[in-house]
């Protein structure tokens, strides 16, 4: 099926403007700023998880699993010191998180977005 010339010139101004669309929502005037989004936090590590269990943002979590230990294993700007997986009742992932103690010790979860300008 061959286009016209004024089909294809339609159809590129249409690409521009979604493209155009596109770059002026993500970046460019500074207000980009990678963080973490809250999950759970508790006073201890039993009460992160339970709470971690109640959070439906991704879909029904059923149980937790951790995926590493250690000092600042997470992704974002927190000392992270566990990553984990919140699971589905197939046991699939829904979200990974990173898990974190406050300076208080107290116990805190989040998922990391990073800004990509």
């Amino acid at each position: 099926m061959r286009m016209t010339a004024s089909v294809r010139i339609g159809l590129a101004v249409l690409a521009c403007g979604i493209l155009s669309a596109c770059a002026g929502t993500t970046g460019g005037g500074g207000d980009c700023v990678s963080h973490y989004d809250s999950v759970a936090s508790a006073p201890t590590w039993d009460g992160l998880k339970d709470a971690m269990l109640g959070h439906k943002d991704w879909g029904r979590v059923v149980s937790v699993r951790t995926q590493a230990r250690g000092d600042d294993v997470g992704a974002g700007d927190q000392d992270a010191v566990r990553v984990v997986d919140l699971l589905n009742r197939k046991g699939r992932r829904l979200v990974q998180v990173d898990v974190w103690r406050t300076d208080r010790g107290a116990w805190r979860a989040g998922v990391w977005n990073q800004c990509i300008d």
